[in-house]
């Protein structure tokens, strides 16, 4: 039962993202959409029974939960402008959580009880700290470091940092082939640093996001981009004739993505925890990777996420 679902998505989703002209555009019409959506089934998270203080207690006292999110990565965090409704998989986390602290999910209207603004990898700790969103889910890896500054629950997703060529390009077949390319890395991410230390050699070219890089790589502008497989698929499955994501087996980094939040929130961290204990194991974060990862062939991950109950910096 569970390989014929996936096969139907899968079928449904490729019609879909068949649609899709440029990143950032809509990649799925609506009756798409909702056929797809119709095949997974809907969540089965119910609300929490318990809400701790502090930062959830106010995001349900106010009735609602701005969540940062990106715009501008296919699977991941898009704008459909044929549905204005933000897709992939960090948005169905968003929801999910929305729906654990209320119990529904309202994205409509002056009652929306969930908002997104969009959020890069420029601006999300500035959002964060100003209190532009309440938190923050857009690929967001739980470096050390980054723990020092901000709390985090997860990891929700577990990835790593590959290379993406043109589909024409032969000579770049591993990181070690990046010596003297130009190599494209968005603004303010902790790849840039990555490849820093796995290849020192590769020059590196910073853009505003990964949409701009894509862009550059396809205009022959740069020679590769290098960031997280699950952003790079993302933007094959747009464009699969234009891009070849490295094989897997070059990924160089453990990337754990979290929900970022304001230092000192650990009751909200530990909330959030328990919340992706309970859908990896109600199959309700089967059903997000199916409407986004799994949709676009993606294999499901060997093991599920667990979250690191670290102690608080």
């Amino acid at each position: 039962m569970r390989m014929f679902r996936r096969s139907a998505v899968a079928a449904m989703a490729a019609v879909a993202l068949s649609l899709a002209a440029c990143s950032g555009e809509a990649s799925q019409d609506q009756e798409e959409q909702e056929e797809l959506k119709e095949s997974v089934g809907d969540y089965s998270l119910e609300q929490a029974t318990e809400i701790p203080d502090g930062l959830i207690k106010t995001i349900q006292d106010k009735g609602q939960i701005v969540v940062g999110v990106k715009y501008d990565q296919p699977l991941i965090g898009q704008m459909n402008t044929a549905t204005d409704k933000v897709e992939g998989f960090d948005a169905e986390m968003a929801r999910l959580l929305t729906q654990y602290i209320f119990g529904s999910v309202d994205e409509e209207g002056d009652d929306a009880n969930l908002k997104f603004v969009e959020t890069t990898s420029q601006n999300r700790e500035t959002y964060i700290n100003d209190g532009t969103v309440d938190v923050v889910i857009a690929s967001y890896s739980m470096y050390p470091e980054r723990l020092e500054s901000f709390d985090f629950a997860g990891p929700y997703f577990n990835t790593g940092q590959n290379v993406m060529v043109q589909a024409s390009n032969t000579d770049i077949n591993s990181v070690a082939d990046l010596a003297g390319k130009d190599v494209c890395i968005a603004e303010g991410s902790g790849s840039i640093e990555n490849l820093e230390l796995e290849n020192p050699e590769a020059k590196i070219t910073p853009l505003a996001d990964y949409a701009a890089c894509a862009q550059a790589l396809e205009n022959g502008q740069t020679d590769a981009v290098s960031t997280d497989e699950t952003i790079l698929y993302g933007f094959t499955v747009d464009k699969p004739d234009a891009y070849r994501v490295l094989e897997s087996s070059n990924i160089f980094t453990e990337e754990p993505y979290g929900v970022g939040m304001k230092l000192g929130e650990t009751d909200a961290r530990l909330f959030i925890d328990d919340m992706i204990d309970e859908i990896t194991a109600n199959g309700d974060w089967q059903k997000a990777f199916d409407l986004t990862f799994g949709a676009a062939g993606m294999p499901m991950p060997e093991t599920l996420p667990v979250p690191d109950r670290y102690e608080a910096k």
